[in-house]
């Protein structure tokens, strides 16, 4: 249920027999020379729409935008300040609550750390102010990690296996293949940067040559199940 495609009617009346809905936020990020920029966001929403195809839930407009750091020097990446991503979460859950939303799922698929910070210190204050709301933040990563069979490349962060091998299952279209690169930055310890390219070349933070299409679909069906998993935790509580 896309509540961008639905009436105010239809929701309010949806609303009496499923509360729950999934927030995805993605973001408009460079994901080097071979995925585009709308990577993360297509993620997220093409995961919400998978779940949502077993389970009866709401499935909230795609957060287009992020806390982009170590990618924010790449052209077309388009980055939000940490305060207002983080407003801008707390605006859009207080939203859905007024209007009966209970469950909120975040399914994030940019994961910087400040993004996903932005997101819990968000979750936390609702938390504090609506005693009968409860939320979950969906970290991909941590669905993953029964696969390392299937995923070679364990320093895998950015546009690399994991996020490629998705994309070709999901749209192998908007895919260059031939452009895949591996590259893992060393960036220094402990250094504030002021500007990440001066220690990466492509933008990929991984091995984006070791994807492929099969394991895109095990890796999106365990997602599946897993955010599925997390979803039932929190409609039990």
């Amino acid at each position: 249920m896309y509540l961008s495609s639905m009436t105010w009617k239809e929701v309010e009346s949806t609303l009496n027999t499923c509360k729950s809905v999934i927030l995805p936020c993605g973001s408009t990020e460079e994901h080097g020379y071979h995925l585009p920029l709308v990577t993360d966001a297509l993620i997220a929403e093409e995961l919400a729409r998978r779940v949502a195809e077993r389970r009866e839930i709401f499935i909230a407009p795609t957060i287009n935008y992020g806390v982009c750091r170590s990618t924010a020097q790449f052209a077309g990446t388009l980055t939000l300040k940490f305060s207002t991503m983080n407003a801008l979460i707390e605006d859009v859950c207080e939203s859905l609550y007024g209007h009966g939303f209970r469950n909120i799922i975040i399914l994030p698929g940019h994961l910087g750390s400040a993004q996903v910070a932005a997101l819990e210190v968000a979750a936390q204050a609702l938390l504090k102010r609506f005693e009968d709301l409860k939320m979950a933040i969906i970290i991909i990563p941590q669905l993953l990690a029964g696969l390392e069979g299937v995923i070679q490349d364990h320093e895998d962060k950015h546009a690399g296996e994991v996020e490629t091998s998705m994309m070709l299952a999901l749209k192998a279209e908007l895919v260059k293949p031939d452009k895949a690169v591996c590259e893992h930055p060393d960036f220094p310890a402990g250094i504030v940067l002021r500007d990440a390219r001066d220690f990466m070349t492509s933008g990929v933070m991984g091995d984006a040559t070791l994807a492929s299409r099969e394991k895109g679909e095990i890796i999106i069906d365990t997602l599946v199940t897993g955010i599925g998993q997390i979803i039932d935790r929190v409609e039990n509580r």
